[in-house]
């Protein structure tokens, strides 16, 4: 009966839209086999992130290649496809030799009215998997996100769009230990360089940032 449902209604990969084949789930070898890592993020990004020092900046994945599912996920509320990259990202960050260095995982706030609207934190349900299949532990509530910006319709007016948009809540957790910044995706970093001056008092402070997926130019 699965055989001639799966004829009639064939399971299709969820990024390029191919019929998938015998042992394939849910994203086509393909696709899986595509060059995640098409670009140096340290080098592109660092220079960029000047609110603090950041030891390791990491993309796993191409954003031109899974735009549709990261949409689908973020914005129609596919938490089947959030699930599925953030056991992608996991995996690829296992296999970082200094992701053993790292205390805890942070990821970036939403404001308390975007929250509602969209019914989820992106970067926290994907962080609540990353730490589980890293064994990781993650924070919340330390940092919080105090201006509801608009949507930033141009790379051009980021930077002041995200102008002191957080705020932090409570630095102990944070203190001697290597965090992990992360979110689903960077393209101009101001985001991130914005968290990031909200933690740049804390006593004794490491970061890292992980970043599911980024524009590759």
């Amino acid at each position: 009966m699965n055989t001639f449902v799966d004829f009639l209604f064939p399971k299709r990969c969820f990024v390029c839209g191919d019929v998938l084949a015998g042992g394939e789930h849910d994203i086509c070898l393909k696709c899986l086999s595509k060059d995640r890592r098409t670009f140096d993020a340290y080098a592109k990004y660092h220079e960029k992130i000047t609110s603090m020092s950041v030891e390791h900046i990491d993309v796993c994945l191409p954003y031109e290649n899974f735009r549709d599912s990261i949409t689908d996920f973020k914005y129609r509320f596919n938490l089947y496809k959030g699930r599925r990259l953030a056991l992608l990202w996991a995996e690829h960050l296992s296999q970082q030799e200094w992701i053993e260095q790292i205390d805890c995982i942070l990821p970036t706030p939403l404001h308390w009215r975007k929250l509602v609207r969209r019914g989820f934190n992106q970067s926290e349900y994907m962080g609540n998997i990353l730490s589980k299949e890293l064994n990781i532990p993650m924070l919340h509530s330390v940092v919080r996100r105090q201006i509801n910006n608009p949507p930033q319709a141009s790379a051009k007016n980021r930077w002041s769009n995200v102008r002191h948009i957080f705020s932090l809540k409570d630095c102990k957790p944070l203190e001697g230990k290597h965090v992990m910044v992360i979110d689903d995706v960077i393209t101009t970093s101001a985001t991130t360089n914005e968290l990031l001056y909200a933690l740049k008092d804390v006593k004794d402070l490491k970061v890292s940032a992980a970043f599911l997926s980024s524009p590759c130019n």
